[in-house]
């Protein structure tokens, strides 16, 4: 395999970037895109032109329980968990600010930011947009402890992509340089360093001993995390369109679960890498080149037994994780990562519609269109929403604009409203109590 550069994956990803910057987690913005009205009949458009996600008449007379919270614990992976199912987190939600903090260097028009961050053991890691990784302590966001990761050699000064996880007393940070690294989460001292044939799009998760990446070029790496030894590889269908976020596998027990943009979701022994199934979440008859991409940017979930993954080009689905059978699907473009809380499954459409899934069939309890654009008379400037994530029996989401919502689960009502500022393309984690976000300028935002 000949070796992918960093500086052309970004020539490669310009083109998808050319657009104003909310495009890069939205790319249906812009100020000539067609408008979606709701029909008469009151179904709610999810995919202007092409469908409509209506609520399941059987399911409004069916209340949604809402899980008791689990103890506000660290957020030690991008996705929480290794399996990216944190359920319901404890907290308020209120959506005070606590603190802000510089975390670093913002996106640019070379650069991005894109990292979520991670919490353990006191401390918050945040990668920023020119791979400088930094320690804060968790209560004031008080730096302890940074180290720039671009090589000081060589032709690439700038690169996008990569990710932190925490794990055994250890950061595993992989870059957009072509090469992961592990570092002394006490000290950020570098304990190994792994050169890849590409660069990496996405944060890392660990389990099992192993740290499982997905390179720009769609090759699932594992590695040992204990020397940084490659384990062994897969290649999947290497796609060049794709979406600027950062999506990260799920690892549940001995199997591990990477999206691609080619909108595969294949399912590995994480022992050895042998291939158990793999499901394309892609639909045909596209009305533009950006609604055919396929890219699913958020992490699957695994829950109970089902995989659930959202794709760019439109499908919701939940797999069997034992055997890969499909066990339903719905039209919902997506870049977000879905939620799952008790039996219900939360996930937001690239067009910014929060809907509520009956986890087992898929049905719809509800859909709740969310703010759409900057200007709403004159219908200009198309807002991203990431997220959600439930805290306190919230769901809180967060937008380009910089606003930050709380939402019930209950019925999609928004029940408070926070401000960040600057535009978050980066979901929001939960972590002691607290939501934290980072904004595009590299501002690290922790709210009640």
């Amino acid at each position: 395999m000949s070796l992918i550069r960093p500086a052309a994956a970004l020539a490669a990803l310009a083109a998808l970037s050319a657009c104003a910057t909310a495009q890069r987690l939205n790319p249906f913005a812009g100020d000539d895109a067609p408008a979606a009205t709701a029909p008469e009949d009151g179904r709610v458009s999810i995919l202007t032109f092409e469908q409509t996600l209506a609520p399941d008449p059987d399911l409004q007379s069916r209340a949604i329980v809402i899980p008791a919270p689990l103890p506000a614990g660290d957020w030690p992976q991008p996705g929480g968990a290794a399996d990216n199912a944190p359920n319901n987190v404890q907290g308020e939600a209120a959506l005070a600010v606590d603190f802000r903090r510089s975390v670093g260097a913002g996106s640019s028009r070379r650069e991005r930011l894109s990292a979520p961050p991670v919490v353990a053991d006191g401390r918050i890691f945040v990668v920023d947009a020119e791979h400088v990784v930094r320690a804060l302590e968790l209560d004031s966001g008080r730096e302890q402890w940074s180290i720039r990761l671009r090589p000081e050699d060589g032709r690439d000064r700038r690169a996008l992509g990569g990710g932190v996880t925490f794990a055994e007393g250890k950061l595993f940070v992989t870059t957009g340089f072509g090469f992961i690294a592990a570092l002394d989460a006490n000290t950020g001292g570098e304990l190994w360093r792994t050169r890849t044939n590409a660069p990496f799009h996405a944060a890392p998760t660990f389990g099992g001993g192993r740290v499982f990446a997905v390179t720009n070029d769609s090759e699932l790496i594992a590695f040992d995390a204990a020397t940084g030894a490659v384990q062994w590889t897969h290649q999947a269908i290497a796609e060049p369109a794709r979406i600027l976020a950062a999506s990260s596998p799920a690892v549940s027990g001995d199997t591990v679960i990477a999206p691609f943009a080619s909108g595969e979701v294949i399912a590995l022994l994480a022992s050895n890498g042998r291939r158990l199934w793999v499901d394309a979440l892609s639909r045909s008859g596209r009305l533009t080149s950006l609604s055919a991409i396929n890219d699913i940017a958020g992490r699957p979930v695994v829950n109970n037994g089902v995989v659930y993954a959202a794709s760019h080009s439109g499908l919701l689905a939940a797999i069997d994780l034992r055997t890969g059978q499909r066990v339903w699907s719905r039209p919902f473009a997506s870049t977000q990562t879905p939620w799952i809380a008790g039996d219900v499954l939360y996930a937001v459409s690239a067009d910014g519609e929060l809907a509520a899934f009956d986890r087992e069939t898929g049905n719809v309890y509800w859909v709740r269109q969310l703010r759409r654009f900057e200007d709403e008379a004159d219908r200009e400037g198309r807002i991203a929403w990431t997220g959600p994530i439930m805290v306190g029996g919230r769901l809180v989401l967060a937008s380009s604009l910089g606003d930050v919502v709380a939402v019930s689960p209950a019925n999609g009502e928004v029940v408070g409203e926070g401000d960040a500022r600057n535009p978050v393309f980066i979901p929001p984690i939960a972590a002691h109590g607290r939501i934290f976000l980072v904004t595009d300028d590299a501002q690290l935002v922790a709210m009640r």
